[in-house]
């Protein structure tokens, strides 16, 4: 009983511990408080961050009686389907024409990551919520922290600094995103503040093993089938000491699975070592998708990303270039 009561004050004594100027959380929530219809919206190809922190917000507005919606301009993977809520995410567009007393952005650096236009958002408060360095800041009230190991942990920051109790469906939405963003407690972004909020949402009931399950193992027959076909194009560029290889979308037809199925290719492939950092591209005729990878301390994949309007974290990042492209013997060509 005393190692438990121990346990209990040291973790209480870590989500107490102030790791950035919440006084932000105050304008927030009188924003909150004073908008009575309420539109979040998260990046397009949404991860467990996006969704978890979409979800966790909107339960808790709907909670205080507000009208609420959630948009995301692509669906997310369906193995996000276990999150409370999950259905409520819409991608349709004729939600942002809707006139909203408050926009939410979660885990969104940028509105051109949104897939949205940002002179939609001119006439009315914008509130930003993200844990990405390269955040451009463009909200009315902007609540960033790349301390943070994800959104979801702000969120629960949040949360503490009102009072709210979180319930074991909300615990459920915020684990999943800290745990996607920490690929489950190993990676770059896991710090002791983030272990001590799992263990707090742990405590309130959120539902680990179906996040695990989930988040974890979703991958068919076919998905790691094609997962060695972009293995076996695995290449080497000695000058930059990058790893990197490909997949086509002609190669999701053939194996018939959804692109889904290549999500946590790039975090695989960034167990190599002695790379620098590791590139995977999902290439289309006229678009590149690309996902940077490192474990360096020196390197910065965000910048990279960032030359080809991307983004990210340091050790992880993105973007998507609409190119035109061709194939010839196994080498790409922009054309």
């Amino acid at each position: 009983m005393t190692l438990y009561f121990n346990h209990v004050k040291i973790i209480n004594y870590l989500l107490n511990y102030r790791f950035m100027d919440e006084s932000d959380f105050k304008e927030l929530n009188q924003e909150f408080s004073t908008a009575s219809n309420i539109l979040i919206i998260s990046h397009q190809k949404p991860d467990g961050d996006a969704c978890g922190s979409i979800l966790a917000l909107l339960i808790y507005l709907r909670g205080q009686g507000k009208d609420v919606s959630a948009f995301i301009a692509d669906s997310p993977p369906s193995y996000f389907s276990f999150l409370p809520g999950h259905e409520e995410i819409k991608n349709d567009p004729a939600l942002l024409d809707k006139k909203w007393d408050t926009i939410v952005f979660v885990d969104t650096a940028n509105f051109k990551i949104a897939g949205v236009a940002e002179e939609r958002f001119q006439r009315g408060p914008v509130i930003n919520i993200d844990h990405h360095r390269t955040n451009t800041k463009y909200g009315n009230i902007n609540i960033i922290d790349e301390t943070a190991s994800s959104t979801c942990e702000l969120i629960y920051r949040f949360f503490k600094y009102i009072n709210f109790e979180i319930d074991r469906n909300i615990a459920t939405c915020l684990l999943s995103g800290l745990l996607t963003d920490t690929g489950g407690l190993v990676n770059a972004a896991t710090s002791f503040k983030a272990m001590a909020v799992s263990s707090d949402l742990l405590m309130r009931g959120a539902k680990i093993n179906k996040i695990a399950e989930s988040i974890f193992k979703n991958k068919s027959l076919d998905g790691l089938k094609l997962w060695g076909l972009a293995l076996s194009r695995l290449k080497f560029n000695k000058k930059f000491n990058l790893a990197y290889t490909y997949i086509k979308e002609s190669d999701l037809m053939e194996y018939d699975i959804k692109a889904e199925e290549i999500d946590g290719l790039a975090n695989f492939l960034n167990a190599l070592s002695n790379v620098s950092a590791v590139l995977v591209l999902k290439v289309s005729h006229n678009k590149i998708e690309g996902s940077w990878r490192t474990t360096k301390d020196n390197i910065d994949v965000s910048r990279l990303a960032n030359i080809f309007g991307g983004g990210g974290h340091k050790k992880a990042a993105g973007f998507t270039v609409n190119w035109e492209i061709e194939e010839n013997n196994g080498q790409l060509r922009i054309t």
